[in-house]
């Protein structure tokens, strides 16, 4: 019950800082004609929900609108920036390939941005988990799929079985099944997309609320539709102070680097600000003071931070192609399908949230992997 109630207290700190984080955003000033950050331009800080989104765009429309400002002559170009924005930020592939692509200092990209970010490359269609859920299908071949979409469409009638979709009835289901796979083979197919949607969804539904960027319910898809709050499930990892700890890790590694650039150009007179120079380098002041006066020490120091860094991102390189190349997760252990995925993060495998998710996922291989031989239990061999 204290974990909850603190799981439930950490949440709400959370939905009142992103509140008070998305007013500060709408109302910073904006020039809408020069600006060119869609963030910006909309309203809305960097790791902005798609309620946030909609929120800003209907505001943001409105105040614009030509209708509104017949007097104002650039009303129509600033009504279109705000929609080409909104375009955008809307659509989850265009906002990832932007985030990405688009002019983006690491400086003004916030947690919920970089979660999003992470998600979204997880997420995005032929990504990790379309590779993932093929390993995670409820059915083994071509026969099993139809098997067991014809066990949803027929139903027991006296001595025969009755198809839903024609109402045809047969006296055994291998006659049925005949009869399915001569006339609904291009059912099946759209049925087994549809069903691994539902799992996709159920996944990225999941890893959202992991991530801490899902909706302020804390609630879950599971691929049958229903829900399951977060909070029940046991030994969930702190992916967003991991995550916040590469993020900050980043800004540092960008400071070190424009510092050295200053400080290396030929011809350069530039000095850097003591206590700037004290935090990044993690010195007393009056070793950092003495340090700025020296140029080829200081140049030798900076080298010797970012060789540090080099040599971490070596390291953690080394690490993801260990782990089948999954960026972030190297302190977390490897990993096997969705199954090994949530396993490797620290996830209890007995949790019933987890086998809920997972049972509508895939077989005993994907249930396997989280050890105990969980999937012929849950499906019944």
């Amino acid at each position: 019950m204290a974990d909850q109630a603190a799981s439930a207290g950490a949440a709400a700190d959370q939905a009142e800082a992103r509140a008070k984080a998305a007013a500060e955003a709408f109302d910073a000033p904006v020039d809408l004609l020069a600006e060119k950050d869609l963030y910006k331009i909309l309203g809305v800080r960097r790791g902005a929900t798609a309620e946030e989104l909609k929120k800003a765009y209907r505001k943001r429309s409105l105040r614009h609108h030509p209708d509104k400002n017949p007097d104002d002559p650039d009303a129509k170009p600033k009504f279109q920036k705000v929609a080409e924005a909104f375009a955008v930020l809307s659509d989850d592939k265009k906002r990832l390939k932007y985030d990405r692509d688009g002019d983006c200092d690491l400086e003004d990209v916030d947690i919920d941005q970089f979660m999003n970010m992470f998600v979204g490359e997880m997420m995005e269609e032929g990504g990790m988990v379309d590779e993932m859920m093929q390993t995670a299908l409820p059915w083994r071949d071509d026969e099993e799929k139809m098997a067991q979409f014809m066990e949803e469409n027929i139903a027991k009638q006296g001595k025969n079985w009755v198809c839903k979709l024609d109402g045809k009835a047969f006296s055994n289901k291998r006659l049925m099944h005949a009869h399915f796979e001569n006339t609904y083979a291009r059912e099946c197919e759209d049925w087994a997309k549809e069903q691994v949607s539902m799992m996709k969804a159920s996944f990225e539904s999941f890893m959202k609320q992991l991530t801490g960027i899902g909706d302020n319910s804390g609630e879950f898809l599971l691929p049958d539709g229903t829900k399951a709050d977060m909070s029940n499930v046991k030994g969930v990892p702190d992916l967003r102070s991991h995550f916040q700890r590469k993020l900050d890790r980043g800004k540092e590694q960008d400071k070190i680097l424009e510092l050295y650039r200053k400080v290396s150009a030929e011809d350069s007179d530039f000095v850097p600000e003591t206590q700037e120079l004290a935090d990044l380098l993690g010195l007393e002041e009056g070793v950092a003071e003495d340090l700025k006066k020296d140029k080829k020490r200081l140049l030798k120091r900076l080298k010797r931070k970012i060789d540090e860094f080099n040599d971490e991102e070596e390291e953690e390189a080394a690490m993801m192609e260990m782990n089948g190349g999954f960026p972030g997760l190297d302190e977390f252990g490897g990993f096997d399908g969705p199954g090994g995925l949530l396993g490797g993060l620290g996830l209890d495998p007995s949790d019933p949230e987890v086998m809920a998710l997972l049972s509508g996922m895939g077989g005993a291989d994907l249930l396997g992997g989280l050890g105990g031989g969980l999937g012929a239990d849950l499906l019944g061999g």
